[in-house]
């Protein structure tokens, strides 16, 4: 048995403590994020005023090869594969060097764990059960000889399920274990081991890879992520991805999407092979008997799931070997078919967004533009802003806390849906209706005829406070952030909207998304499986990070000085509000001044 505890030790940032020290009580405390973008909007008036504005800041492997099983694994010179040589063992190893060599052998799939399975007693090697999930620790681990047992105690990085999905570790988490040895022959054996693997982080990072599987949300209008990793040694990638999506998504995604795989549909022949180009997936009879719409929506997953496989440039979908038709779609299924259900389209010219002490302005190429209507003509001076996924509408929060909303159309109003209080953030869903998360009442969806309810948010643990909500652009998901005492901690959870109610919504299974940030105070989707967050590690200063959602990467970007707020969307670039009163934009790994305002947004 593998045992993991966890441990927690406060750590509090020069931002967190300055923040404490100058906010008051919780029933009247106003966000971080609320607070600086209240001052820089003082600030940015008085610069308009005086003309005064500040300068910009300047913060191999093979490819081609023999197909087995249908795929050859093709990667870029940034996702490069080095093979595990694993050794056998020595005669007169200690017991702790047995454990030691078994670990280091673990990490080469070949000949399922062949190597491996050489540190083991013959009947401990037929018993071990190597798909029974991964559990992945940093570090080298600590052994320690306990007669005929060595213990094993290390960092708790994170675990692999048997579906592949990767589940990220709390902070300060052990993994403890006990190898039990026997005399073969003279020399130590393992006799009994926990199932499954237990791989370092390195291990984990030279032998798998992480693909989405693709499903649906659950109007079936966008493909929505589910990451697994997936060995890099094994059955082929194409044979593996297609398996992966007709078991059916992970358990934690699962009440979230949809499938248009038609229940009892298998591979007629258990490979995917790959030929000139072209992956071909036979699938059982009993899919000949489903109708044009679901024909249409199982090629849309299948054919964008083997699109990440830079070798398969089109795909052919059969039944028993005859051609699964569609009407108007040619077969083999080119690889950048289905450009309608794209998990990062934005709609066709989506620009950014900030606020202005005067109004909100829509980033343009040279400069701004201010947008129509009552918004863009000042009405109410807004803190804080959302902006629709059809650019049709803007919502923002005001300097006391009460929510606004207007169409973007000529002589369009400012109408308040929500009276003043302690709103903390706000994002339209994808529908019509906007989340606010107020401190005092939680998460509220609000229509834009101003009739609020009450989402509900299961599974937040101890004393956990919501801060922000940030639903993904397809629905299925949101990005909340929890303050914890003095911690802030990043997480996801699913988003589950009941059958039977339009208005029934619930935020559920919340998981932590990284393990090294202290801080956060902004996030934002940058696309289906990234989110750019504005956080710090430790006791760090403030700076943006994309954090992958697939194994809980985070790649530090920095950020101008004294960060407030951040926008992001799938190809367009990171947009970070700071303290100055003004945007910045990453462009080449440089954030370069673009506009004067705060609360950059995208459509979402």
């Amino acid at each position: 048995m593998i045992a993991v505890t966890s441990s927690r030790t406060t750590r509090v940032s020069r931002a967190t403590r300055a923040t404490r020290e100058t906010t008051p009580t919780r029933s009247r405390s106003v966000p971080t994020r609320v607070t600086a973008t209240i001052a820089l909007l003082i600030s940015s008036a008085l610069m308009a005023g005086c003309g005064v504005v500040p300068t910009s800041l300047s913060a191999q492997v093979p490819t081609s090869g023999p197909i087995e099983q249908g795929e050859q694994i093709g990667v870029d010179p940034e996702d490069q594969f080095i093979r595990v040589i694993a050794r056998e063992p020595r005669p007169g190893m200690t017991a702790t060097e047995v454990v030691a060599g078994f670990l280091d052998a673990s990490a080469s799939f070949d000949g399922n764990h062949a190597v491996a399975r050489t540190y083991l007693t013959p009947e401990a090697s037929r018993t071990w059960d190597t798909d029974a999930g991964v559990t992945v620790y940093e570090g080298r681990p600590a052994l320690t000889v306990l007669g005929a047992a060595v213990s094993f105690e290390a960092a708790h990085s994170g675990s692999i399920e048997t579906s592949g999905r990767y589940v990220v570790a709390a902070p300060g988490s052990q993994v403890r274990t006990t190898f039990f040895l026997d005399d073969v022959d003279g020399e130590w054996r393992i006799a009994r081991l926990p199932a499954g693997l237990l791989l370092s982080q390195a291990d984990v990072d030279r032998a798998f890879r992480d693909f989405n599987v693709f499903f649906f949300n659950p109007d079936f209008s966008m493909l929505v992520p589910d990451p697994r990793m997936i060995p890099v040694i094994g059955p082929g990638l194409a044979t593996t991805l297609v398996r992966r999506l007709i078991t059916g998504p992970t358990e934690w995604l699962q009440p979230a999407v949809r499938t248009g795989l038609p229940p009892g549909v298998r591979l007629n022949i258990d490979a995917v092979p790959i030929e000139s180009g072209v992956a071909r997936v036979d699938l059982t009879a009993n899919v000949l008997e489903a109708d044009d719409d679901t024909r249409t929506a199982l090629s849309q997953q299948i054919v964008w799931t083997l699109r990440q496989l830079p070798e398969v440039q089109a795909v052919e979908i059969t039944a028993v070997g005859q051609p699964l038709l569609l009407p108007g779609v040619p077969s083999p299924q080119p690889r950048d078919s289905w450009p309608q259900v794209d998990p990062n389209a934005m709609p066709l010219g989506s620009r950014g967004y900030a606020t202005r002490p005067e109004g909100v302005v829509e980033l343009q190429t040279n400069g701004v533009l201010t947008v129509p209507g009552g918004a863009g003509e000042g009405e109410v001076t807004l803190i804080d802003i959302a902006v629709a996924a059809d650019s049709g509408s803007v919502a923002g929060i005001d300097t006391e806390g009460a929510v606004w909303r207007s169409r973007l159309s000529s002589g369009a109003a400012m109408i308040k849906i929500r009276e003043q209080g302690l709103a903390s953030s706000l994002a339209f869903d994808g529908s019509s209706s906007v989340w606010v998360v107020d401190v005092d009442e939680g998460l509220v969806a609000v229509s834009a005829a101003a009739l609020s309810r009450e989402i509900k948010v299961d599974g937040l643990l101890g004393r956990a406070e919501l801060r922000a909500a940030v639903p993904s652009r397809d629905g299925t998901r949101a990005a909340l952030i929890v303050q914890r005492g003095p911690r802030t901690e990043l997480l996801i959870a699913r988003i589950v909207r009941s059958s039977v109610s339009a208005s029934g919504i619930t935020v559920e299974a919340p998981q932590r998304v990284e393990a090294r940030l202290a801080e956060v105070v902004d996030v934002a989707w940058a696309d289906s499986d990234t989110l750019s967050v504005l956080g710090s590690e430790s006791a760090g200063s403030l700076q943006a990070f994309d954090v992958g959602i697939a194994r809980g990467m985070t790649r530090p970007n920095g950020a101008p000085e004294a960060p407030v707020s951040v926008g992001a969307a799938p190809g367009l670039p990171t947009l970070v509000g700071a303290a100055d009163g003004l945007v910045y934009e990453i462009v080449g790994g440089t954030w370069v001044e673009r506009v004067r305002g705060s609360a950059p947004t995208y459509p979402g």
